[in-house]
């Protein structure tokens, strides 16, 4: 029982028994800690007290308080002590009145009045409800939904729960969030000239990552799986026109946020349109983000190689009908013609950056405490937690100490996007860095303090809400997601949720992490009835041999469109199949035989159609309906037939229809799929 339940019990605080616990080595946490039989045994026999023998004679008088005292303070230590219960303290003499002390009330969980709905997690909803953790499970299964102890609960799951055990939903607070500034330690000194950042951005095969790939001289379209690009890359080139950090996104419609977190630190924007396609759902989007965040804009009218003029006139067209109006047309935003392929085009359209950057005058103080933003995160063999980070003021050095989002850390390593270690880093430069203690989220700030400054850092840190894990409900598909970044798992888990929500059958996502698949992945999966989907990772070894024993499903892709295709496949397989009834064939009833042992035979003439064994029959006599049921039995010429088709006579047996006469209709109907 719990540690709660036998204090009511005893009357017993919680508290001493959870003394007592520890004191004989056994080890509990809380009053809602489970003990076993040994342990309620050892309590009980400590703690209980020999009742006092009953008084014969009721109406003998009661011995005055000043008697009991004076009789306690001449009793010998002997006595009391023999009479006294042997784990009991010897009685202290008392010279004054005692005053009486109820018992401590044992410590239970109290249901509370009202709390704050949200997603949170089924110990922690357990915890503010005053409920047990094993309660709440067992609750939710009553509800068909299964969530272990760790998994997060949606918000109509918890308000679910809060009305099942009477609680009332209060208004959450507003909390003001302010990004975190460590106090008095921001960079300071003069503003100096820093590089510009510049984001290519345009639909998924236009080409934003063949033109840097001209531009930084390097094959990193052959690297990508499929040709596209599916995470976020920061790059430093050296142009003609002074050095430029790009970062290049994913194009994709499953990475809308990993593009918005790249216009956010940007200071200008590349529009990749490729002239044989005109703009598409992503250059819209990415048309509207620069838009809401105010980020100059040049575009790239790509392949003109596959293109003519009109084309290219068409795109301009269209990019008004956006309010991007031309230059050449009296508007302000420069279009460069070019093929990112043959690099026709390129020189201009940097030169055209250059000259951009040169009218926002981008400067940065380029000493103090480093303030930078994550790009990316990561798990890396030898490196642990890696980040990608561009520093937007200060300078970050290996060992500072730094606060990030909801994690800490000390910076073990710098290196550059070439793979080359750095011992500090000015603003504009991405690079990666290693010495977190958790994975930090795509997005999170980045801020290096004094170690002193850690403590008073995190209370003033940004708080972030966590990003919650559909519930689970039965029939749907559970599975397991492991991928190789939080940036691809962001993007993963919101396209099988738009997913889902298209099709009948919904997804479970037990658990989505990062990095390789391991053992418990496989464990979990094996307990739950679940698939392990990997994204851009590997099962280690072990973990591959235990699924093979345990007949775990696991499926590795490189590409997620690749992923989600397999996982649509697999939802549609999962859906069930409607049946319509489909009228196959008519006949009228000949004759009417009753045989014993066989049952009511209808003798017919089949007028239209066939007639199946495993059909469905309607028995009509005029407009009266007068029956229906499965045919049981279908003979001709004396012999059981699986069917019998139009101007042929048969006999069958219908269960539920014995009254048949002459001349009553008969349909035979089937059950199909819908198509």
């Amino acid at each position: 029982m719990r540690i709660y339940e036998l204090s009511k019990k005893l009357e017993i605080p919680s508290k001493k028994l959870i003394e007592a616990l520890l004191k004989e080595g056994i080890s509990v946490k809380s009053h809602m800690s489970v003990i076993d039989d040994k342990a309620v045994a050892l309590l009980r026999k400590k703690f209980t007290i020999p009742a006092a023998p009953k008084q014969k004679e009721q109406d003998s008088p009661k011995p005055s308080k000043d008697a009991m005292q004076k009789e306690s303070v001449n009793r010998r230590p002997s006595q009391q002590k023999s009479r006294a219960p042997k784990k009991l303290k010897p009685v202290r003499p008392a010279f004054t009145e005692p005053v009486h002390q109820a018992p401590e009330a044992p410590m239970e969980p109290e249901t509370p009045k009202e709390m704050i709905i949200e997603p949170m997690l089924v110990t922690d909803a357990a915890e503010k409800m005053g409920k047990a953790v094993n309660d709440v499970i067992i609750t939710l299964l009553g509800w068909k939904i299964i969530a272990p102890k760790n998994q997060q609960l949606p918000q109509e799951a918890v308000a679910r729960l809060a009305e099942h055990y009477g609680i009332k939903a209060a208004k959450k607070q507003e909390v003001i969030k302010s990004e975190f500034q460590p106090l008095e330690k921001e960079g300071k000194g003069d503003l100096k000239d820093r590089l510009p950042v510049v984001v290519v951005l345009g639909h998924v095969d236009h080409g934003k990552t063949t033109l840097l790939d001209f531009i930084r001289k390097t094959r990193v379209v052959a690297k990508e799986k499929g040709g596209i690009t599916q995470h976020l890359g920061a790059y430093q080139a050296k142009t003609k026109q002074g050095n430029l950090v790009f970062l290049d996104t994913p194009g994709h419609e499953a990475f809308p946020k990993m593009r918005q977190r790249g216009i956010k630190v940007a200071d200008i924007g590349i529009l990749v349109i490729a002239a044989d396609d005109g703009i598409m759902p992503q250059t819209i989007e990415a048309i509207q983000h620069l838009k809401t965040m105010n980020v100059p804009i040049v575009v790239a009218i790509n392949k003109v190689d596959k293109a003519d003029s009109p084309q290219i006139e068409t795109v301009k067209r269209q990019l008004a009908e956006h309010d991007l109006l031309p230059e050449e047309w009296g508007g302000q935003v420069v279009c460069v013609p070019l093929s990112a392929l043959e690099g026709k085009g390129v020189d201009e359209l940097l030169e055209m950056v250059a000259l951009q950057a040169q009218l926002l005058e981008l400067k940065a103080s380029h000493e103090g405490f480093a303030h930078c933003y994550v790009l990316e995160s990561k798990l890396e063999r030898g490196r642990g937690p890696v980040a990608t980070l561009i520093c937007q003021h200060g300078k970050l050095k290996v060992g500072d100490y730094f606060v990030c989002g909801e994690t800490t850390g000390r910076v073990s390593s710098i290196k550059n996007y070439e793979g080359k270690g750095l011992s500090e880093v000015g603003p504009s430069v991405p690079v990666s860095v290693a010495g977190f203690k958790e994975l930090p989220a795509a997005g999170d700030l980045f801020s290096a303090i004094d170690k002193a400054d850690i403590r008073k850092a995190m209370q003033q840190q940004d708080q972030r809400a966590t990003v919650a894990t559909r519930g689970t409900q039965e029939g749907n598909i559970n599975i397991i997601v492991k991928v190789d970044t939080n940036s691809s798992k962001e993007a993963l888990l919101d396209a099988i949720y738009k997913m889902t929500k298209k099709s009948d059958v919904g997804v479970n996502i037990l658990h989505a992490g990062v990095g390789g698949i391991s053992e418990s992945d496989v464990e979990l999966a094996f307990s739950t009835g679940a698939s392990i989907i990997g994204l851009h990772v590997k099962a280690e070894a072990k973990a591959a041999l235990l699924a093979q024993r345990r007949s775990v499903s696991i499926k590795l892709f490189d590409i997620i469109y690749k992923l989600l295709e397999d996982l649509q496949e697999h939802l549609e397989s999962k859906k069930e199949i409607e049946m319509v009834r489909t009228k196959i064939g008519e006949a009228v009833v000949r004759a009417v035989f009753d045989i014993k042992g066989v049952g009511v035979i209808a003798g017919s003439y089949v007028q239209d159609g066939r007639f199946t064994r495993d059909g469905f029959i309607v028995a009509w006599r005029g407009k009266e309906k007068i029956g229906e049921g499965k045919i049981t039995s279908l003979q001709r010429d004396k012999k059981t037939v699986k069917e019998v088709h139009f101007g042929f006579e048969c006999g069958f047996v219908v269960e539920g229809i014995t009254e048949w006469e002459v001349d009553d209709r008969v349909e035979c109907f089937i059950e199909m799929p819908k198509k």
